[in-house]
């Protein structure tokens, strides 16, 4: 069976950076299954595994620009600890979750670089501006359940469509 839209997938994969750095899979190979045709995982890996059949290997690289973007030096920041007086207890070096104190939203930035005044906050993912080279073994191909379905999207696949 191929993969395609609605179908349950399970795969083995590593993908590594141009210089040889391992993202994820680096003693073994990672896991992880979705459905095909739901934004469940990133959509240009989702778009290169179209088509493929349980026991295919494959190899290919996503670009950045498909990944997650080109590095933006507009997200690099300096916020001012009068500004940002937390900033003095960050820790160069280090990523770090802020949640938005009125709309609960979760962001993340990279501390950069700390001098006497302030602070310099990276907000790029982390992996902006690299190009990700992907091998993934197709271990499991089969058409997704009516459970499986109606949890992705319970109005569109409600049982009255399945019934017969």
């Amino acid at each position: 069976m191929e993969i395609r839209k609605n179908c349950f997938v399970v795969i083995e994969y590593m993908v590594k950076l141009e210089d040889g750095t391992v993202v994820k899979g680096e003693n073994e190979l990672a896991s992880m299954n979705f459905i095909a045709g739901y934004n469940q995982i990133l959509p240009a890996l989702e778009y290169r595994l179209l088509g493929a059949k349980e026991g295919d290997a494959l190899e290919f690289t996503i670009p950045a620009v498909e990944a997650f973007g080109p590095y933006r030096k507009e997200l690099v920041k300096f916020k001012n600890f009068e500004e940002f007086p937390e900033g003095k207890s960050l820790s160069v070096g280090k990523w770090v979750v802020a949640t938005n104190p009125k709309t609960r939203a979760q962001y993340s930035y990279f501390v950069k670089e700390k001098t006497s005044e302030g602070v310099w906050l990276d907000f790029n993912h982390p992996l902006a501006g690299k190009d990700l080279h992907y091998f993934v073994k197709i271990i499991k191909v089969r058409p997704a359940s009516l459970e499986e379905l109606e949890y992705l999207r319970p109005c569109e696949f409600g049982r009255e469509q399945f019934d017969d």
